[in-house]
């Protein structure tokens, strides 16, 4: 049964896949979240929005912290921090960590594995070595198994790795890295020219069991693809072209790696003068896109074998087909490298993204070689985090898809998006901060009119009469009510008439004392005043009652006036505040259109370096063709002037 293969992924990936959960730093891990705000960074985080939760743990970093998680928000942060490139905080976090002897081990442990990871993804081979180094065996398999991975890598880059070997390899412990930890082994010894020990290594792999996961198994089997097609190369480097061909026919033809082998296969016959063998994968070769550079290179190894066997005809035209398909796919590149302007870059990867589902979808469309160029942006690598196992771009152009693949590539978009977000967000910011200026004036307009009208108003004089008003009103009922003076309520008749019983109280007074009998009088005037007394005293109550509603609405009028009078104080303090918060919205607008000018600098330099990237790609796409194409002239030259010379003259 065929071994399983695996897409080659790199270790040497520069994005990094953060793993942390709650219970990784934690011996007895939460049942619940004792924290609300780390259950928010908790809950942006799984919903893979990477920034907020990072937000979140930041903004409760400067006020009292989380309480009740212990050291998970550090290394969530931290990890989080060190997958969007934000190393100098990433470093700060997980070096805090290690100044704390009292750390647990596992949080140690984590500690310095992603600081390693720090000092990998900066080149610094040496520090990440020694960060690896302090890690415990005790520290959690799956991410000791990639750390061991790195460790190899790192031994490898510096030329350090003779010593390892298939037998001190503990395949348990690296997990599922072991068949690229074999891969980038038998690569390593293979650029050395020590074939045999990269055959070993190359077949190791080959001979791993697939896995149960669909997935990962088709990346297995690619995997394996690769490694057969390289023990193949690997054979006919030491002019071993029988074992070589075995070894290409091992590899699947729907795979990756299936126009190498064909390749190879053919090349393996042709030194071993083979020919006819030769054209069978040569043929089929033939027959598949001419996009990828195999297939170009069979174009002119097919006619060669030709030759080789005596058919000079079907030999020149072969290299005459190959002519029109050279000079026809040059030109589709030179169309290409016209189309993929800078602008038509920046609509591309500024675009909306698409379900992976639907990526799959537009780039699976036609044919590979229709001339049509597909790119498509998707939203299963819209982060960091995920980037060592998707691309945020992806091409059906085979032209392209070398460099869309590179991570290099890969990150350049991902930060030309971050700076088109950034843009979108200054240009929209600039009207709002124009808006909110222009509501600031109005409103400083306003009050200025406000404060003029109530200046001609005389407020303050009907403030004092009716003060004055008042105070009189109010002393009067209170001597009234003190001394019961019915009669000053009275109705203006009964005052009227008492005041006459009065005029007569004292002429009476006046005849007594002049030796007259009053003595009738006095009892009249008495009982007249009574009857007067009684009816002012009937209606007492109901006079002081209106008087004291006429005393409360002039509290009211007053309540009004001071309050007027308070609002026209806030309005004439408030209006200081405006020109303060003007003064600022100007020093914002600047900075915003500063940081605005600076974005468009750097989105222009970037899309210029993307251009130039893709430019680069399909010009050496175009030698190689122009190269071609000018072998193929070459050649049908060479074989008509050939049989030019078998004629006699």
């Amino acid at each position: 049964m065929r071994r399983p293969n695996s897409v080659w992924r790199s270790i040497l990936l520069l994005g990094v896949v953060i793993l942390v959960s709650p219970a990784d730093a934690k011996e007895k891990p939460l049942t619940s979240v004792a924290d609300l705000r780390y259950g928010v960074a908790l809950y942006n985080y799984y919903q893979q929005d990477y920034i907020a939760a990072l937000a979140e743990l930041m903004v409760a970093d400067t006020r009292d912290g989380i309480q009740g998680h212990g050291d998970n928000p550090e290394l969530i942060a931290g990890g989080v921090s060190l997958a969007f490139g934000m190393q100098h905080h990433a470093e700060a976090v997980f070096t805090q960590i290690l100044q704390d002897q009292r750390r647990p081990q596992s949080v140690r442990d984590a500690a310095w594995y992603y600081l390693g990871k720090l000092h990998y993804t900066r080149g610094d081979w040496a520090a990440a070595e020694q960060s690896f180094a302090r890690v415990s065996n005790e520290f959690k398999p799956s991410l000791r198994a990639q750390m061991q991975a790195l460790q190899i890598n790192i031994r490898i880059r510096n030329k350090n790795y003779a010593d390892i070997t298939l037998k001190n390899i503990d395949t348990d412990e690296l997990l599922t890295w072991s068949p690229y930890t074999f891969y980038n082994l038998g690569a390593a010894h293979a650029r050395e020219g020590d074939f045999a020990n990269a055959q070993a290594f190359f077949s190791e792999l080959a001979e791993i069991d697939p896995v149960d996961n669909p997935a990962r198994r088709k990346e297995q089997w690619a995997l394996q693809d690769k490694a057969y097609t390289a023990i193949g190369y690997s054979y006919i480097a030491e002019k071993k072209y029988a074992a070589a061909i075995r070894e290409f026919t091992k590899v699947r033809l729907d795979g990756v790696f299936a126009n190498q082998a064909l390749l190879g296969y053919g090349w393996a016959a042709v030194a071993q003068e083979e020919y006819e063998q030769a054209l069978r994968p040569w043929q089929l070769l033939r027959e598949r896109s001419l996009m990828y550079p195999a297939v170009q290179e069979s174009l002119l190894a097919l006619p060669y074998a030709y030759e080789k066997l005596g058919a000079q005809g079907e030999a020149v035209a072969a290299y005459q087909s190959a002519e029109e398909l050279l000079t026809r796919e040059i030109q589709l590149i030179r169309d290409m490298r016209a189309t993929l302007t800078e602008g038509e870059l920046l609509t591309l990867i500024g675009s909306e993204p698409l379900s992976a589902e639907d990526a799959k979808k537009m780039l699976g469309s036609g044919t590979p070689d229709d001339g049509a160029l597909t790119a498509v942006v998707t939203d299963d690598g819209q982060n960091w985090l995920k980037l060592d196992s998707t691309s945020i771009i992806k091409t059906r152009s085979a032209y392209l898809n070398e460099l869309f693949a590179k991570n290099v590539f890969q990150t350049a978009v991902l930060d030309l998006r971050d700076l088109l977000r950034l843009q979108t967000l200054l240009q929209n910011w600039l009207p709002k901060l124009d808006a909110y200026r222009e509501l600031l004036l109005q409103k400083q307009a306003t009050r200025s009119r406000q404060e003029q009208q109530l200046a001609q108003n005389s407020i303050a004089q009907k403030e004092q009469k009716l003060q004055a008003a008042r105070a009189g009103l109010a002393q009067q009922l209170e001597q009234i009510r003190s001394s019961e003076n019915y009669m000053a309520l009275a109705d203006e008749e009964t005052r009227a008439l008492y005041a006459r019983i009065e005029r007569g109280q004292q002429t009476i007074a006046r005849m007594k004392a002049a030796g007259q009998n009053t003595s009738e009088l006095e009892t009249r005037i008495t009982m007249f005043g009574g009857i007067l007394m009684w009816r002012a005293a009937q209606e007492y109550p109901a006079q002081l009652a209106a008087q004291q509603t006429e005393l409360k609405t002039i509290d009211t009028n007053l309540a009004q006036i001071a309050q007027t009078r308070q609002h026209i104080e806030e309005i004439t303090a408030t209006s200081m505040d405006i020109q303060p918060t003007l003064a600022r919205l100007q020093v914002l607008h600047k900075d915003v259109s500063t940081h605005l000018g600076n974005t468009d600098q750097l989105i222009a330099k970037q899309s210029a370096l993307l251009r130039k990237q893709v430019d680069q790609q399909l010009a050496a796409h175009e030698k190689r063709l122009s190269n071609y194409l000018a072998q193929a002239h070459l050649a049908v030259a060479r074989l008509y002037d050939t049989e030019l010379r078998k004629q006699p003259e």
